[in-house]
């Protein structure tokens, strides 16, 4: 009865996807926390790595086609929008992801799936998967169909500002380098972990930041970088 009821939940998942998979342990491991697993290679981390990837490329292309007007430095300001921890997570629940991901019994207790990080990492695994189950082309109609109305909705309303593309232009300008961001410590529980992150210029320390993803504590250490280089306060 049980794994009749988790099929159809499956299938019912599937549906929202808008894709099915013929490998259904791919699904599975996308859907596998590491703290449901004793092997790290069996949980959804190198989907993760990969969806990330397969995002990144596809909305690069969607937005190379379709805004043929807007340069490249806008460009990557809006793909950065369209891919961050918010979009992302938001993202996962309209899928109802948190009702899929496999998590240890105590990170379930404590309500791990429900995490904006957690929930981007899962959503890039799904990605990871689409793409490695049915190739190319079906990740790339599955991302589109998830992010168009978020890719539109960002190019109508204004360019979000972006501090790490902002630093990356100022540094290539400036130094002929990029930054480069080093995570230093990270605390705190799995479902609530806190990042610190400092942002190298040449091997200089140039800014520092703290957030919940990485993600977002590298944006607070570009973020300072970029106030600091314009004040020439280096």
């Amino acid at each position: 009865m049980q794994t009749q009821q988790t099929d159809t939940s499956k299938m019912e998942f599937e549906e929202r996807l808008g894709y099915t998979f013929k490998n259904k342990e791919l699904l599975k491991r996308a859907l596998t926390h590491r703290s449901y697993v004793k092997d790290k290679a069996k949980s959804n981390e190198r989907l993760e790595f990969l969806g990330d990837a397969v995002l990144e490329l596809v909305v690069t292309e969607f937005l190379i086609n379709n805004y043929k007007n807007i340069d490249e430095g806008k460009l990557s300001k809006i793909r950065a929008a369209s891919v961050n921890t918010k979009t992302l997570s938001k993202l996962a629940r309209k899928l109802e992801l948190s009702d899929q991901i496999l998590v240890g019994r105590s990170e379930k207790k404590e309500g791990i799936t429900n995490n904006d990080s957690i929930l981007e990492d899962a959503f890039e695994a799904i990605v990871g998967a689409i793409y490695l189950d049915g190739g190319l082309d079906k990740a790339r109609r599955f991302v589109e169909h998830m992010l168009k109305d978020t890719i539109i909705a960002i190019v109508e309303n204004g360019i979000i500002f972006d501090y790490k593309t902002h630093l990356q232009e100022i540094t290539q300008k400036q130094f002929g380098c990029l930054p480069e961001y080093v995570i230093v410590k990270e605390d705190g529980q799995e479902h609530n972990k806190t990042f610190y992150c400092d942002v190298m210029i040449k091997g200089v320390k140039y800014g520092f930041g703290i957030g919940k993803s990485k993600k977002d504590a590298e944006k607070n250490a570009a973020k300072e970088a970029v106030k600091k280089l314009e004040q020439n306060d280096v």
